[in-house]
């Protein structure tokens, strides 16, 4: 008789449980998909916010209107804070790699490589696309078809 309870409780209970953990990782798996919903629209809008900076500068550049390196370096650590707690490693090991790089020229004008500046550029580009799921196929080495539409006579700068 108590074997037959046991077997009763068991078959109610256990069902009971196992409803109580699928709803506890669905609830869990919902509220992740939620969390990367908001940091992914985040992303988007920082990211953006990015690309425009860089065209800006192409777009200066090409009218004579070039801003002051200080100047620049200001907005890209303004940017760099705003991003720094929603991009990916990668991303921010892009930045960095960039940074980097301004650090070196700056200091060391005869270090100033045009293709190593657009290369860096790229890659915190194509990092980026990647982060937020797009395809980096048939963009070059890098990605640096990204600025093709921007420079005149790039496969000559590219060379």
């Amino acid at each position: 008789m108590t074997e037959q309870i046991y077997l009763t409780m068991a078959t109610i209970l256990l069902p009971l449980i196992g409803g109580g953990i699928g709803f506890l990782v669905k609830h869990l798996i919902d509220k992740n998909k939620d969390l990367q919903s908001e940091v992914t629209k985040v992303r988007r809008e920082l990211y953006q916010q990015f690309v425009n900076l860089i065209i800006d500068i192409f777009k200066d550049t090409k009218t004579g209107n070039q801003q002051a390196d200080n100047q620049l370096l200001i907005t890209l650590y303004d940017f760099y804070k705003k991003y720094i707690m929603y991009a990916s490693p990668e991303v921010i090991n892009s930045f960095s790699d960039y940074f980097q790089y301004l650090y070196k020229s700056n200091n060391r004008p005869e270090l100033t490589n045009h293709k190593l500046h657009f290369r860096s550029l790229c890659k915190i580009m194509i990092a980026m696309r990647k982060d937020l799921g797009l395809s980096n196929k048939n963009l070059g080495e890098d990605g640096v078809k990204l600025f093709r539409a921007l420079i005149n006579d790039f496969d000559k700068i590219m060379k």
